[in-house]
């Protein structure tokens, strides 16, 4: 209470003489006494009197310069807009900085990440036949960003500096480094019965809905490289539009595709003929571009799937028109298995591979213009997959078959054209594998198992029980793997093949024989592998691994590469016959 003319003064006094009127028994004395006592505690109030009006004038003060310095700043953030009633503040957004940069929307309409990996690849080989006996490198560093939009739209761009520096025909680069790049689309309106959640639509590059372990992430995989028998039938990303779906314990996938970003040579000069050293003429001569389509698709389905204990089945289908397309960019699926490196990229040994089924581009009879062979009408795959877990125990399985329907007419023109064109109308190649994983430490892969991936039901990241950061292991498995891929169709293959040519090439020359046996069957070579491989995930993303890979049976193929010359075979050869070699690579890889 403030003091003024001593007014508290004089309502305590009346109080006082109100309180003493009815006691007249009090002396005078006792009444001036009192009254000095009240004097004395009024004087003490007067100094907290002003020190409460200093206070109020600093609250003044501060609050004066509070408005100067927030009108201020408003004036910066508004300049040069129009002036307006406030908007609503913006929604709380959630970040995060575990295994890279995430962040989110409260409410969820959009999100954005920035990831990327790191894998550093080394190894031996003890007999190096085509490839190298001890090499080391960067396999992949890759960055990407994805997320979503406007609460319906999903988005990705990855890109590989490392590129690609082998795999491919002639050790080609396939060309840059773009891998998934896309736009997916997931609204209400697509909405179908028994979908856990709308169906989705997917624009861009990314990988084709085929097999269980080509779809799976590097990040994850149990061994360092799939299987021979993916690398070979699978057919990796392409550009194209797909719609899918999924449920609780389904998923469904299927759309068309063109180019890929991974092909050997997307873009040939105009002119150049699809076949180093054969002349282009006048005339049309095709280039072997991206002209090429597929339709391909995915199902699958899981009976059981808990934390614990999973069984997954699930089929793939996949329909491929060349159409213009030759080995020299189609080489994939024009030239199968030409890219496969015995389970062991680093090292290099590629052991199988046709020659180009389209017969390439060849100078047609008679004295016409040059033309591609369009050997090849289309060509049909199908794989069928198998997935159990039970605890930290799981196993997994894939076969594939390819049926190579060719023209009849086109394989006998390109032969009197003088190219090698062998095999006939129809060819079938196969392969399959079979592996089986056990976690020491107790992780499940169960857990890990993903229904609604956009690329198709898949396993991801497992749940580490004891991380190295908090005093544990980390994850560790041994796992054990069996693949074949069989490239022959014909009555001819393997040492007896090689001895046949030999002996009409050399001891008793005959080229009608020579010529005749080398294009009775397609000869793209055998091979049968068994791998070792032990995992350790010390942490979320971390992953080591070391693979053995030893060669149980190699045929070698009879192919553009392989094909003598003078009496020497090239790249593949007769040599490589019931060698062999034990390959050793390890990984070192960060995720995030």
């Amino acid at each position: 209470m403030k003091l003024r003319n001593k007014t508290a003064v004089g309502v305590a006094i009346g109080g006082f003489l109100t309180a003493t009127s009815g006691n007249a028994a009090q002396s005078p004395n006792d009444i001036e006494a009192r009254l000095h006592a009240l004097e004395a505690r009024v004087a003490k109030l007067r100094p907290l009197e002003a020190e409460i009006a200093k206070l109020r004038r600093e609250a003044r003060e501060a609050k004066e310069q509070a408005r100067q310095a927030a009108s201020q700043a408003g004036n910066v953030a508004n300049a040069g807009t129009v002036k307006g009633p406030p908007g609503p503040p913006p929604p709380p957004v959630f970040v995060s900085f575990r295994n890279g940069l995430y962040a989110e929307t409260e409410d969820k309409a959009y999100s954005f990440k920035i990831g990327g990996r790191m894998q550093f690849d080394g190894g031996g080989a003890t007999q190096p036949l085509n490839g190298w006996d001890g090499q080391a490198g960067v396999r992949q560093v890759r960055l990407e960003i994805e997320g979503k939009a406007a609460k319906y739209w999903f988005y990705k761009l990855q890109y590989d500096f490392a590129g690609s520096q082998y795999g491919t025909p002639f050790n080609a680069p396939v060309q840059g480094g773009i891998r998934d790049f896309y736009i997916a689309f997931q609204h209400p309106m697509l909405s179908l019965p028994f979908t856990k959640d709308p169906a989705f639509i997917h624009v861009g590059s990314y990988f084709e809905p085929f097999s269980l372990e080509f779809t799976s992430s590097s990040r994850f995989r149990d061994f360092i490289e799939r299987a021979m028998p993916v690398e070979t039938f699978a057919p990796s990303r392409h550009l194209g539009a797909a719609i899918g779906a999924y449920g609780g314990n389904w998923s469904a996938k299927g759309g068309i595709f063109t180019t890929s970003f991974e092909d050997l040579n997307t873009n040939p000069a105009v002119g150049t003929p699809a076949v180093i050293g054969v002349p282009a003429k006048a005339g049309w001569v095709p280039t072997g571009g991206g002209q090429y389509f597929e339709l391909s698709g995915r199902m699958t389905y899981a009976p059981i799937m808990t934390e614990h204990d999973l069984l997954h089945v699930g089929i793939s289908g996949r329909f491929h028109q060349p159409n213009n397309a030759t080995g020299l960019s189609d080489d994939r699926a024009l030239r199968v298995g030409n890219r496969i490196r015995s389970e062991a990229y680093m090292l290099n040994q590629g052991l199988l591979g046709t020659p180009d089924l389209s017969c390439g581009s060849v100078a047609f009879p008679f004295g016409a213009t040059a033309v591609s062979g369009h050997c090849v009408k289309n060509i049909e795959t199908f794989g069928v997959e198998l997935s159990a877990a039970h605890g930290p125990f799981s196993l997994q399985a894939e076969y594939f078959g390819q049926f190579v329907n060719r023209n009849a007419t086109n394989i006998l023109l390109s032969r009197l054209a003088g190219a090698f064109a062998p095999g006939g109308a129809s060819q079938y190649f196969s392969g399959y594998y079979v592996y089986g994983q056990w976690y020491l430490t107790g992780e499940e892969r169960a857990a890990a198992y993903n229904v609604g991936d956009k690329l198709g039901a898949n396993f991801t990241q497992i749940k580490i029980k004891h991380p190295l950061s908090e005093g544990g292991f980390g994850a560790i498995g041994v796992a054990a793997r069996y693949s074949e891929v069989n490239l022959n169709s014909g009555p001819f293959s393997g040492s007896g093949l090689y001895n046949m040519l030999a002996y009409t090439t050399s001891i008793a020359p005959n080229p009608a024989a020579t010529a005749a046996i080398a294009n009775a069957g397609m000869v793209g070579g055998r091979q049968e592998n068994v791998t070792l491989g032990l995992n350790w995930y010390p942490d979320n993303g971390l992953h080591f691994q070391f693979n053995w890979v030893h060669v149980l049976h190699a045929s070698a193929p009879l192919n553009d590469y392989a094909f003598f010359t003078s009496g020497v075979p090239a790249r593949q050869g007769p040599y490589m016959n019931g060698a062999h070699p034990n390959l050793f690579e390890a990984r070192a890889q960060v995720y995030w």
